[in-house]
């Protein structure tokens, strides 16, 4: 009767076990008797290896753009022959001649004389420098840098063609070669200056001579 009452009570009032709670029945000598629950084995889950469809190749970073993707600032080469000059750097080329058009450079004729147009790309900004400003020139791999010494505005006569002072004289060859009122200077700059006459010419002329330092 005991016992039929202790399974009775058991099962009228169930123990819920855990996966390793251990149990005992009253009445009954169980020491040493642990009931464990076995849980249930679980496959270990294996991804499949890609395929060779499935792997993108790694790509190159495009032409202008870093690895993680970042642009990368291009900087344009200097020109091997420039004169560096109220802020620019434009390109000298040599020419035989003085009336040969300068376009978007400057040209050089002999060892001491640069001319180029008054425009924004080229000598737009000669007329700041002043004297005691600064240049420098970039020749045969040799930099130089000059100081400016004397600034003077010449008349372009606009039917002789002669670069004169008060109507006067012809200026044209001495500046060439960096001469102005019997002084010899190092370098000579031109550009166009005063009133433009619309075809790329104009009124005067500012020379601008300068020395080595």
């Amino acid at each position: 009767m005991l016992i039929m009452a202790s399974i009775i009570g058991v099962i009228c009032n169930p123990i819920i076990l855990a996966a390793t709670d251990d149990f005992a029945l009253s009445g009954i000598d169980n020491t040493g008797v642990v009931e464990t629950v076995p849980l249930p084995e679980i496959e270990p889950e294996i991804e499949p290896e890609p395929t060779k469809a499935s792997v993108a190749p790694a790509k190159a970073p495009s032409a202008g753009v870093a690895a993680a993707g970042a642009p990368v600032a291009t900087v344009a080469a200097a020109p091997v022959n420039n004169i560096q000059v109220a802020g620019r750097t434009i390109q000298i080329v040599d020419v035989a001649d003085t009336v040969v058009d300068s376009g978007n450079h400057v040209n050089k004729y002999g060892s001491r004389f640069l001319y180029g147009h008054n425009s924004a790309g080229v000598f737009g900004g000669l007329a700041g420098v002043g004297v005691g400003g600064g240049f420098s020139v970039t020749y045969g791999g040799v930099t130089t840098n000059y100081q400016v010494a004397n600034v003077v505005i010449f008349e372009k006569n606009a039917e002789s063609g002669l670069l004169q002072l008060n109507g006067f004289g012809d200026y044209m060859y001495a500046v060439s070669l960096a001469v102005f009122d019997g002084v010899q200077y190092d370098m000579a700059l031109m550009t166009c200056y005063g009133t433009s006459y619309g075809n790329g010419d104009a009124s005067h002329r500012l020379v601008i001579f300068a020395n080595m330092i």
